[in-house]
Parts: C-alpha cells; structure tokens; sequence
C-alpha cells in the first residue's frame, strides 16, 4: 500500500469587518434593564466594542500566524540524506542484473516522499536496510516476470499514475513536478508502478491456483469467534523482524514511541504476515500467544509500544489498541461475509508472502559494499 503525503496550499485570509451588524448601544440598554450588576456593562458601549474587537483580532492574529508557519513548514524544498554515497558505484548484483548507488539514493528519495518518514541519522540505518531489500525484491519481481511472460502494457502503468495523482489530490501531471523537487527520475517512479502491477498479476495466477474457502472453514472461524466472545482478549498490532535481520531494532522501538504512526512502519520494517494489514492481529484471547510475548501485553497500558521482545529467532513489538472484558463490553459478531473474505485475505497473503520467500532463496544477490 502506498501512502503519499499530500502537499497543502494554504490561503491566508485577509480579516476586517469584524462588528458589521452589531448595534451596541441596544445591546448595552437591553442588559441595564435586566439589572445586571455586571462590571462589562458599566463601560460604555464604545469601550465595549474596542475591547472585543482587540480579543478577536489578537486571536485571528494567533490563527494566521499558524497558517503562516504552517505553509512554510510545508515550502521548504527536500534536501535528500545521502545514504549511499557520492559518485558512482555498483552496490549490488540480483540474478547478474546491476544495481547502483544512484538507483538506491533515488528510492530512498521516493521512500520518504510516499511514506513521509524523511531520513535522518536517528533512522537512517532502519531506512537504508529497506531500501536496499524494496530494491532488490522490485529486481526480482520484474525478473520473474518477464521468465514466466507475465506483462503490463503502457496504458496500465499510466493509468495507475493518473490514479495514484487523483487519489491523493494532485492535478494530472503535478506529480512530475513533486518527483523532481524530491531528486526522483519519473522513471524510477514508473517501474516501481510496473513492478507492483505485474507482481499483482502474478499473485493473482498463485491464488486462482490455490485459493478457495469451504463452508466448514467459515463455520469453524465463525464458532472460535464466538468461544473467544467469552474469554478477556486484546486487540493487537506487532511489528515483527527475524533475529538476524534486527540489528537496528532498538533504535526502531524508540522512533515507535515518539511517532504514532504504528501501521506505517509495520507496512514498511516488518516481516509477519500481519505487515500488509498495518500490522493488525485483531483480539488476541489470553493464552493464544506464548508466555512471554503474552507476558508483555499485558503490561501495556492502552496505546502503549512494547520493548523490543525475543521469542525463539524472532523480535516482537506490540502496541495495545484495546482491551475487551467478557462481563463489560458487547462484542459484534461479524458476518459471514465478512468471515469468508478475512479467510480469502489471509489465504493470498500466505500465498504472496511464500512466493517472495522462494523468490528471493532462488536469487542470486552479491552486495558490494
């Protein structure tokens, strides 16, 4: 899923005008015969006036100072963190095919345009080991392709780009001028629309081959729901990451606790099956998960971001969304509709998330650096 962060146009607003249509001096008789010993009223009308006048433009004031700081924020020009150094050098090798440090800067550049998480030295570590494995998982996808004759035509990446600009605001063709102010080549953007397309088509050839959800399969998703209605369980999101891969895990928990955008980052860095959905594992019923893992939920207060925790090869972070109580909170049961797509969703999901595995075990990758 992609998520652009949209470029705002603010219009500042000229004020004035502000007692057109206030009479004053009836308001100033109606509350004297009302015989309010209010100390307001005892001012004169004229006096009254300029000081409501002063409280509203103060506070319009405070407003477009706002507004103006808000569209400067959102003017200034992208200044790219170099993560991949100067000059021009062969990073890596996928199936023989090249890959070079100014296609990773370019991507890296597309990342923090349609993620919105701009590169620093806090996170640039996290970022760049993404980067590179988007990279090579974008070579092997277009690779796989083309061996088995799987193929878009010209019309259908275009007509993604012009959808991608509607759905996220931007006049046709005003995405070009964004790329360019982000340092992106319009290509780099195209293949990546190419390679989700195709990979969507190849997906698409796996699950026609393999899916399908029985009448005994809804029945019996639908009978756990309703055991679970009666047990205590916590709705959950995790980011996972295998043990080999977490060595800048730490420093990803503590960019969690600051930025509240939990299911981005789950999309992005992590690797369960949970990753596509934001990192959503919906309710978790006491005794489904291991000890441990169990352990440190329950320690979370609602909205909380767990420590990074080690269970067998894997690192675990959690964050609590809510909590149910079987004797306190009604519980709606979904429908069965509803039953056969989460089974159709997390059937493909397990089917895409092996095909990259074999894909990427068959490939032959040589970083070079």
């Amino acid at each position: 899923m992609i998520k652009f962060v949209a470029f705002f146009v603010v219009l500042l607003l000229s004020f004035g005008g502000y007692a057109q249509g206030i009479d004053v001096r009836e308001l100033d008789r109606g509350v004297r015969s009302s015989k309010s010993r209010s100390i307001m009223f005892k001012k004169d009308g004229a006096e009254i006036l300029r000081e409501s006048l002063a409280k509203k433009n103060e506070e319009e004031a405070r407003k477009r100072a706002e507004e103006e700081a808000k569209l400067r924020r959102e003017q200034q020009i992208f200044k790219p963190y170099n993560m991949f150094g100067d000059g021009f050098k062969i990073m890596a090798t996928i199936n023989g095919e090249m890959l070079t440090n100014q296609d990773l800067q370019e991507r890296a550049n597309l990342f923090s345009l349609t993620t919105g998480m701009l590169a620093n030295e806090k996170n640039e570590k996290i970022i760049r080991n993404k980067v590179l494995q988007n990279t090579i998982d974008e070579k092997i996808k277009l690779q796989e392709a083309e061996k088995i004759g799987v193929s878009v035509s010209d019309k259908e990446v275009l007509d993604a780009y012009v959808k991608f600009e509607k759905s996220n605001g931007v006049p046709s063709g005003g995405f070009k001028r964004i790329l360019k102010e982000y340092q992106i080549s319009e290509d780099v953007f195209l293949i990546q629309i190419k390679a989700n397309l195709l990979w969507n088509k190849l997906i698409a050839r796996k699950v026609g081959q393999n899916i399908g959800v029985s009448q005994r399969e809804i029945n019996d998703e639908i009978n756990r729901i309703k055991k679970d209605m009666q047990t205590p369980k916590y709705m959950v999101s995790e980011i996972m990451i295998r043990k080999k891969d977490a060595e800048h895990i730490e420093e990803l928990v503590e960019i969690l606790k600051t930025d509240n955008r939990f299911e981005l980052y789950a999309v992005q860095f992590s690797q369960s099956a949970s990753a596509p959905s934001g990192g959503k594992l919906g309710w978790i019923t006491e005794g489904q998960l291991a000890e441990p893992l169990e352990k440190a939920i329950k320690e979370l207060k609602l909205g909380d971001v767990s420590k990074a925790i080690l269970y067998r090869n894997d690192y675990y972070i959690f964050r609590l969304e809510k909590i149910y109580k079987p004797n306190q909170d009604e519980f709606e049961l979904p429908s069965y509709e509803e039953v056969e797509k989460f089974i159709e969703n997390r059937k493909s999901d397990e089917i895409a998330n092996k095909y990259i595995r074999d894909l990427r075990n068959r490939a032959v990758v040589e970083k070079k650096f």
